[in-house]
């Protein structure tokens, strides 16, 4: 799931299909199609309304929100594409894949810029930081990557997760990266010195989606343990859980003010929590 902006919630699926869905009312006011095998990751860029999506197939689809028209198509294969970031600045996107690379594309153009070689496992799942100065990546082993964008060169290799690590969000101010793995745990990071500063635990099972809210106060996570839960940040502790999926949570997302939580899960069901 993904936002853009305050009331359009955006879910993509094994079904070949992204829904623009409109929370005023909880209509669907678009469905875009043409990801072969389903959709494996979602980004947006609300300003400038591009939405990129990853398929099974090793695309990268391109599309304005605007005119909801697909404006480009990348063939990323046959190495298979997984997770795609969109960097602040609306000019390139990342693209993490089985080879454990990063590859960046210019979003104008569609060509690839660059690859980022970590000589690592497959890598699951990629974020750019707000100030676009970092890219952070989360592998199957484990690890932790993050990686100065200007010059692509590897900054920090961070350890504490002993399983896959499927999802990654910065801070809104950039100095704190959360991770979320296979062995049921959220740890935190302090992105400048690279150190572990926590690692949280109450999910039963792994943790498959942790977002941030966009002030930075709360922090988001979905589970294969069928919960979500919103934790406050500073405090580092859980402050309620839902229960209302009934299958694994594959993706949580607040909108653009934090006023509402989306959740996405097996059960092929979208859900939005409001204050």
């Amino acid at each position: 799931v993904a936002w853009q902006g305050e009331n359009t919630c955006l879910s993509g699926s094994l079904d070949e299909t992204v829904k623009v869905w409109k929370t005023d009312n909880y209509s669907v006011d678009a469905t875009l199609d043409g990801f072969l095998w389903g959709v494996v990751s979602m980004a947006v860029d609300t300003r400038r309304k591009i939405l990129a999506v990853s398929s099974l197939d090793s695309n990268i689809h391109l599309w304005d929100l605007g005119s909801k028209a697909l404006t480009s198509k990348v063939d990323a294969s046959p190495v298979e594409t997984w997770g795609v970031a969109l960097h602040p600045n609306g000019q390139f996107l990342a693209s993490s894949c089985k080879s454990g690379n990063v590859n960046i594309w210019n979003i104008a153009s569609g060509a690839k810029d660059s690859t980022i070689d970590l000589k690592g496992k497959f890598t699951l799942c990629v974020a750019f930081s707000p100030d676009g100065k970092y890219i952070a990546t989360g592998a199957m082993d484990g690890a932790v990557t993050i990686v100065d964008f200007s010059t692509g060169k590897k900054i920090h290799q961070l350890t504490g997760h002993a399983m896959s690590v499927r999802s990654l969000a910065f801070s809104p101010d950039s100095s704190i990266l959360l991770t979320g793995s296979d062995d049921k745990s959220i740890n935190i990071y302090d992105v400048n010195h690279g150190q572990q500063t926590a690692s949280l635990s109450g999910h039963a099972s792994w943790v498959l989606s942790v977002a941030y809210s966009p002030d930075g106060k709360l922090f988001a996570s979905g589970s294969a343990d069928r919960k979500v839960k919103i934790w406050d940040a500073s405090l580092r502790t859980c402050l309620q859980t839902f229960t209302d999926h009934s299958d694994m949570v594959w993706s949580v997302a607040f909108n653009e003010s934090g006023s509402r939580l989306a959740s996405g899960s097996e059960d092929k069901s979208l859900i939005v929590y409001a204050k």
